[in-house]
């Protein structure tokens, strides 16, 4: 019975397709480009072509029968009419369980008033189906991905959050519960956990830790919610979607991340940050 992980090449997707596979379960990344890492089988596959959906359940030898789905949208952002066609092909081709990557924010939770990732889980549960929908606090990850430009070239981190705690959550910790929601189902304390790592820090204190271990002044500056906006427009992001990522920030300094250790749904993973920046010092080095 074969993994089906959609958006494969993303930092969670290929995690998780290294523990199905280092533990004998087959797995087929799809992605956009098709291209993987040696040692997986991959297909073509792109959310705006509903077209390309077909050619994930037809890879031939090994993935005949897809009995688990890993959804995660990577540049979507109106995000059930892609996700629809999808799950409901995989139905039809017998998918025993969805596994969907989601987040904590608001509106990520099921409901009539959720978007995004979280119309989907609701389009799941409303269907009676089986799943787990990972809810993850923010990615440690990001800040090499988002802040690395920053720290490397200034030494700076730029955040709304000057005091809000948040406990950062890492990609194995993600991909962990992931391989669980597939493998071991039975592990999980219920089919919504929301995800958090191990330390709970503010954006200035993780300034402080990569001051102590890179050996450089590392500062946190903040900015105004509209000059974040801006940013995030910059990206090339919608601006509804913009917009709403700048709440999620204002949300966070006034304690939305820190209130999900008091929520019993809550899975504390074993990464903490500061055990993360150590081990990825070398990446922040000064340009």
């Amino acid at each position: 019975m074969s993994t089906l992980i959609t958006g494969g090449g993303s930092q969670t997707g290929l995690a998780l397709a290294k523990l199905l596979l280092a533990s004998g379960h087959p797995v087929l990344i799809a992605s956009r480009s098709g291209l993987v890492p040696d040692g997986f089988a991959s297909v073509k596959f792109d959310w705006s072509d509903p077209s390309s959906y077909e050619a994930a359940f037809n890879a031939g030898p090994g993935h005949e029968e897809v009995k688990y789905v890993y959804l995660q949208f990577v540049g979507v952002y109106d995000i059930l009419p892609a996700a629809k066609p999808l799950i409901e092909l995989a139905v039809k081709r017998g998918v025993k369980r969805f596994v969907l990557l989601s987040a904590s924010g608001e509106g990520t939770e099921k409901g009539p008033n959720s978007f995004g990732t979280g119309a989907v889980h609701t389009y799941l549960d409303a269907q009676g189906l089986d799943y787990v929908v990972l809810r993850p606090t923010w990615f440690i990850e990001n800040f090499l991905r988002i802040y690395g430009k920053g720290i490397k070239e200034h030494n700076v981190i730029q955040t709304t959050i000057p005091t809000g705690r948040i406990p950062f959550v890492g990609v194995d910790d993600i991909a962990q519960a992931a391989f669980d929601a597939i493998v071991n189902v039975e592990k999980l304390p219920n089919k919504e956990p929301i995800l958090v790592g191990a330390d709970l820090l503010s954006h200035p204190e993780v300034a402080e830790a990569l001051t102590k271990s890179l050996g450089r002044t590392i500062t946190h500056v903040t900015i105004t919610k509209e000059e974040l906006t801006k940013q995030y427009l910059a990206f090339g992001l919608p601006e509804s979607f913009a917009e709403h990522l700048a709440t999620v920030c204002e949300k966070a300094e006034n304690g939305a991340e820190e209130e999900h250790l008091n929520d019993p749904r809550t899975i504390i993973g074993k990464v903490g940050t500061r055990e993360w920046i150590e081990k990825h010092k070398e990446a922040f080095a000064a340009l």
